[in-house]
């Protein structure tokens, strides 16, 4: 089997979640005005270009594109503010953040722009932290859907616990890789979980 298909696989999947759930979030966003869902829609729409950004470095070998800078910072920055989100539901916090969350996606998108130009990661221990700690953000949002579940029990906060569980379970099986030697059957089983994962947010969406 190639070693490229499942990282392919989830790239797509990834890509293409990412942006049907930032193109809804978006849309419910003009009508309502709701700060929550303007950053989901950006947090969504940097985390699926940085899945195109992993499938294009992977695939087209005649540019090196250095783009694990912009793929680590930019999905754990963009599932930090969706974190953020929940810590506070005042109108003028969410605001701030929604303009602090601009500010900081287009610097992002200057990692995505000079990613030719970028040297590769200095070291393996900064990739295994800002890996590590999607797996911890990741788990913070699924503690807050866990909440909601338990004050209104409804389907879609348990769906969106459920999917944000799973994508915490497989950042944090992709981090042994950076513990063991056995790095491809980690990245093969933490993808795989990923997976699970997008297609339960995929389907909380679409229920919800």
């Amino acid at each position: 089997m190639n070693a490229n298909l499942i990282p392919n696989v989830l790239a797509l999947m990834l890509f293409l979640v990412s942006l049907f759930i930032a193109l809804r979030a978006f849309y419910i966003y003009s009508q309502g005005r709701n700060a929550r869902l303007f950053i989901l829609g950006l947090s969504m729409s940097i985390i699926a270009l940085t899945a195109a950004a992993d499938f294009l470095s992977s695939n087209i070998t005649s540019v090196v594109l250095n783009t694990d800078w912009f793929l680590f910072i930019g999905q754990a920055v963009s599932l930090l503010f969706i974190f953020m989100s929940f810590l506070n539901s005042s109108g003028s916090y969410l605001r701030g953040l929604m303009l602090w969350h601009v500010c900081v996606s287009a610097l992002l998108l200057g990692l995505f722009l000079l990613s030719p130009a970028l040297p590769d990661f200095p070291n393996t221990a900064l990739k295994a932290a800002l890996s590590g700690s999607r797996s911890l953000i990741c788990f913070g949002i699924f503690a807050c859907y866990v909440s909601a579940f338990l004050t209104k029990e409804t389907r879609f906060s348990f769906m969106m616990g459920l999917s944000f569980l799973m994508l915490a379970l497989g950042y944090l099986i992709i981090f042994q890789k950076y513990l063991v030697t056995n790095v491809l059957l980690f990245d093969n089983i933490g993808d795989v979980t990923r997976m699970i994962g997008l297609v339960i947010l995929l389907f909380a969406v679409f229920l919800g």
